[in-house]
């Protein structure tokens, strides 16, 4: 049986992140030990942490796809990677509604359909930001769909019948999940869902301004937007990540800063999809053959959830979030 102390240490590894936790365990061999031996309730209470006890968050298998690069690899349940990840998330998520950052900017001065989101008292402006954060859950929860379907093969409950989808069968597989978890969702949830994509293409829209003179430039804000329910929070990171800015007298301000890996991740699945659109519009058997998209079926669950008219669904995805964080 542990000791008190070793109840201790376990208790605050639960709630520490995994450069702290790498700290102790360089204390003492002792400890080190202790850490290693309960790495997976360790885990378990620090997932239970990120998601408030909702389970719905983390996968079933609990397995999750890393987004420290654009490999996104596969991660164990129960591992240390896991507490890795789930610190990228909640740090990325902190420094994108921070203050002064693009994203943040636009739900501050926000233009929605009806103008509510305008000149929110501080409490109120608050909460909405506590729910944007859980919102930001929701897109890496979809995104994880991959990290499910990867488990049924990489860690089988039968290995005797444990078979690997190809690539076309494995895509195909994983946006089938992501449309079920959509449509898992409540009216609430997928109101904040749609509010947050919504507010990320106005901002999108606003820092690429060339890119949106173009003819396709609709098509091609559906198609950020549903990529960023397809590939998490990454998206959203790729385009708004901060500039690493490095002083210098001759710095040119209106010079494009040059591509990186993640911002061609972005650039590249955004292309993709705008090809998918394209080939939908193009005639009725491609809309027949191709799979429902993300965006268009969060949309239409809160529509058939809500009983509200399909031509007003954005303006009562409004309302209901107002209603939500509204203080009496």
């Amino acid at each position: 049986m542990p000791t008190l102390h070793d109840d201790i240490l376990l208790a605050v590894a639960g709630f520490s992140k995994l450069k702290d936790i790498t700290a102790m365990m360089r204390t003492s061999k002792a400890v080190h030990e202790l850490i290693v031996r309960h790495e997976r309730s360790i885990v378990k209470n620090a997932v239970k942490t990120y998601t408030g006890g909702d389970s719905s968050l983390i996968p079933p298998r609990g397995a999750i796809c890393s987004s420290h690069s654009v490999e996104r690899e596969y991660l164990y349940s129960k591992s240390f990677d896991i507490l890795h990840e789930l610190d990228i998330r909640t740090s990325r998520t902190e420094t994108l509604l921070s203050e002064g950052q693009p994203l943040r900017n636009k739900i501050d001065s926000v233009f929605s359909i009806t103008g509510a989101f305008l000149d929110l008292p501080k409490v109120e402006r608050d909460i909405l930001m506590a729910r944007v954060k859980e919102a930001f859950k929701l897109v890496d929860r979809l995104a994880d769909c991959a990290a499910d379907v990867m488990s049924e093969w990489m860690e089988p409950a039968d290995k005797t019948t444990a078979q690997q989808l190809d690539g076309d069968e494995s895509v195909l597989e994983v946006h089938s999940r992501q449309l079920d978890f959509i449509r898992s969702l409540s009216p609430l949830d997928l109101a904040y869902l749609f509010q947050l994509v919504t507010w990320a293409g106005q901002a999108y829209a606003a820092q690429n301004p060339a890119l949106m003179a173009d003819v396709d430039c609709w098509e091609r804000l559906l198609a950020f937007k549903e990529a960023t329910l397809r590939h998490g929070t990454i998206m959203l990171w790729a385009v708004f990540e901060p500039a690493k800015v490095t002083p210098s007298t001759n710095a040119d301000p209106t010079r494009r800063k040059p591509a990186t890996e993640l911002a061609r991740f972005a650039e590249n699945n955004i292309r993709l999809i705008l090809e998918e659109i394209r080939i939908y519009q193009s005639t009725e058997t491609s809309q027949n053959r191709l799979p429902p998209g993300l965006h268009m079926t969060m949309s239409k669950t809160f529509v058939e959830k809500t009983g509200r008219p399909s031509t007003r669904q954005a303006i009562e995805m409004e309302h209901m979030v107002l209603n939500d964080i509204r203080v009496d």
